[in-house]
């Protein structure tokens, strides 16, 4: 595929490089060597000259605090973040909350709820997963019932992903006993510090954390609702469409910072970009990047062009993000041998540490969904294969209980 652009979109291009380039220490990596509070206080500092600029909303209305980019011109702005591996500290609020709300939402929570995000003041949970509801949605049990002007929350999430106390917890909750189950759920924007939630932090080998989160008779507004009542499990199917488009881009700039690294690096006397494993491992990697990097821009391009041909039935860019961050993190651990396990700060790492935080990165992929179960929904909307039926389902099922 070959993409070509309008002057004025070479134009933003240049712009929001020299915005990076310039805001960005020399030595910025997307694998920092120490993490904590001055790590947070540098992110939030560079998400706020961002916001002046409008990068972190930019496909948002400007009413709402964006600035009206099409399709391609916010294109161009995630692929000069992904190729410098930035992400902002309110991102779930940018990639998933604010595109529901615009879509879904009145206009009463729009002018609420969006201007805060597209400041990037409030930051927000997707609270969705719970211990009986992973993959398949419709089994949330996490109770709403209505008490005059609020609802009533009673329940629990697990594997939430965040750093600190949200100010939003998306909340997904089960509002009307039905069958089938996903019509019996809702939305709601719920206050992380409304009283009765409490949070349970949960470190992860990839280096995050994900929470579990517990309600105890938490009391919501009426108005807090997004979308309809018990429509919820569409507005959840549209998190995630959103969630999987969000996938990262452009990782050109690590695949050419390695390259240069493995050229001054000397194993037994030689560099090694001269043992033949090496470079055929690098070359597998930027041929995995490319692969991503067209299959991105052909979606964009795609989107732009929804009205005549329709809404995409699958999209492969998580599921070619995933795969390429389980093939980086492994071909890395190969380049680096036994300085791949030491951690960054360690004084005889290599490259900062980060082979070996790519590959523990590699092992925490469960967020918008695993590999396998990005493999179901591209096998069965973009191949057309059969689900598999309830009642076999129930047969594995059983027999894994066993085990």
């Amino acid at each position: 595929m070959d993409f070509g652009y309008s002057e004025e979109q070479e134009k933003l291009r240049k712009e929001v490089s020299d915005f990076f380039q310039n805001e960005l220490p020399s030595d910025y990596s997307e694998f920092p060597v120490r993490q904590g509070k001055a790590l947070e206080e540098f992110y939030d500092d560079f998400q706020s000259k961002a916001v002046k600029k409008g990068y972190p909303s930019a496909g948002w209305p400007r009413q709402y605090g964006g600035l009206g980019f099409t399709g391609m011109e916010q294109g161009i702005v995630s692929e000069e973040m992904s190729y410098w591996g930035v992400g902002w500290p309110a991102t779930m609020g940018y990639s998933l909350v604010g595109p529901v709300i615009l879509s879904v939402g009145t206009e009463e929570q729009k002018a609420r709820f969006i201007p805060p995000i597209a400041r990037g003041e409030v930051t927000c949970f997707e609270a969705f997963t719970e211990p009986n509801a992973g993959s398949d949605e419709s089994n949330v049990e996490l109770r709403a019932v209505p008490d005059g002007d609020d609802y009533v929350l009673n329940g629990q999430k697990t594997f939430i992903s965040g750093n600190k106390r949200p100010d939003w917890l998306y909340t997904l909750v089960r509002t009307a006993d039905t069958i089938p189950k996903h019509r019996g759920l809702s939305i709601f924007m719920v206050p992380g510090n409304a009283p009765g939630i409490s949070y349970r932090p949960l470190p992860t080998m990839g280096g995050t954390r994900q929470n579990e989160i517990f309600y105890d008779n938490v009391r919501v507004p009426k108005t807090n609702m997004i979308g309809e009542l018990n429509r919820g499990f569409y507005a959840a199917m549209a998190t995630l469409e959103f969630e999987r488009a969000a996938a990262s881009l452009d990782a050109r700039r690590g695949m050419r910072r390695l390259a240069d690294f493995c050229r001054k690096e000397e194993k037994n006397g030689r560099p090694l970009i001269k043992d033949p494993e090496v470079r055929k491992t690098l070359a597998q990697m930027a041929m995995f990047q490319q692969t991503r990097y067209l299959n991105s821009w052909h979606t964009i391009w795609y989107r732009t062009q929804r009205e005549k041909l329709g809404p995409m039935k699958y999209e492969l860019g998580l599921f070619l993000e995933k795969s390429f961050r389980w093939v980086s993190g492994n071909a890395m651990m190969s380049v680096f041998d036994m300085y791949g396990q030491l951690k960054a700060d360690s004084r005889y790492s290599k490259y900062g540490g980060a082979a070996g935080r790519a590959w523990e990165a590699s092992r925490a992929m469960h967020g918008a969904g695993t590999p396998e179960i990005l493999k179901v929904v591209i096998g069965n909307r973009g191949l057309g294969l059969p689900r598999i039926p309830r009642k076999f389902n129930a047969m594995i099922s059983a027999e894994l209980g066993k085990e």
